[in-house]
């Protein structure tokens, strides 16, 4: 029961739709009257003034609203140029010290050469310090790693092990349970 509908007939029933739509807009414009119009201005005319007041004691309240607001505006650019120049007081004081620790440090190199600490001076060779350590770090992580690897060893062997003796636990129990079974004493009942 579906019916198809193409886009010609579709095209054509949204054209009515729209000359309808037109057609009420056109009849629309058309249901006031001029002399509606005519009493509406009147009566604008003659409240012209209360109007205006209204107006005015909005545009009153509304403009001190908006002081409001440009005041607490105002006060934070200010304390806002504030926060600016004590920042940039820091900033300079920064600058003075930095140069004066540059000066120190082309003093300390021009006056006397200092043998890097970095380094650690043998007979035949040099080896910087953090080499070493970091030969060492890798030395514990090396150990650590080999000492768990043999403690995750040793609890697979004494998980087999477990298990071999549950398996033997059970067949032992299993034989006893059978064993019981076979030499239960016949149980005599006496006659009175």
């Amino acid at each position: 029961m579906n019916k198809s509908v193409s886009n010609d007939a579709l095209w054509e029933k949204l054209s009515e739709i729209k000359e309808r739509i037109n057609q009420y807009l056109a009849e629309q414009k058309d249901t006031v009257p001029k002399q509606e119009q005519a009493e509406i201005m009147a009566q604008l005319l003659a409240n012209k003034d209360q109007i205006a007041e209204l107006f005015k004691k909005g545009l009153q309240g509304l403009g001190s609203h908006c002081d409001s607001h440009f005041k607490a505006m105002y006060g934070n650019i200010e304390q806002l140029e504030k926060d600016n120049q004590g920042v940039y007081k820091v900033l300079v004081h920064i600058c003075k010290i930095l140069k004066n620790a540059e000066k120190q440090s082309e003093n300390k190199v021009e006056s006397k050469p200092e043998p890097d600490k970095s380094f650690l001076n043998f007979k035949f060779f040099k080896i910087r310090k953090t080499t070493i350590y970091i030969s060492i770090l890798g030395l514990l992580v090396f150990i650590l790693t080999l000492f768990s690897m043999k403690q995750q060893n040793d609890y697979a062997v004494l998980y087999s092990e477990y298990y071999r003796e549950s398996i033997v636990i059970r067949e032992l129990q299993e034989e006893t349970d059978s064993l019981r079974n076979m030499v239960k004493p016949a149980t005599k009942t006496k006659k009175k």
